[in-house]
């Protein structure tokens, strides 16, 4: 019987570990203001709200760096932009959207520095472009 309960205590000790922990902030006014989930102290995922309650971004932090897709809204909840983070580092393709949520603007990124950068008109024409080498 001891060493069933001592199986027991060990197997809950383990799970309440493996748990991920949640925090909240609020607002003055009580409203919710960001969400965190966390796997541990550096490896967490975050949503921040607007005080209407709409989301405002999301993204992840690994080994207290950012990382990943982190995606950004309007107070109207239209996507107004999307990054990639890779260690802390701007990777990848960024956008930036409109009111409307057209891509109005991609920059390219690759360890942390700018390589390329498209502008786009409302109808999602090319009207400029920059390459670095």
């Amino acid at each position: 019987m001891r060493n069933l309960m001592i199986a027991c205590l060990m197997f809950c000790s383990i799970f309440a570990f493996a748990q991920q922990k949640e925090l909240h902030t609020f607002y003055e006014d009580g409203s919710l203001k960001s969400a965190y989930r966390y796997s541990d102290e550096n490896n967490y995922t975050v949503v921040n709200y607007y005080p209407s309650g709409t989301i405002m971004e999301t993204g992840s932090f690994v080994n207290g760096n950012l990382n990943g897709t982190w995606i950004s809204f309007s107070a109207k909840g239209i996507k107004t932009g999307e990054a990639v983070y890779v260690n802390g580092s701007r990777e990848g393709e960024w956008k930036m959207f409109d009111d409307a949520g057209n891509v109005r603007y991609k920059i390219s990124y690759a360890a942390n520095r700018i390589v390329s950068a498209n502008s786009y008109d409302s109808n999602g024409k090319l009207v400029a472009e920059s390459h670095t080498h």
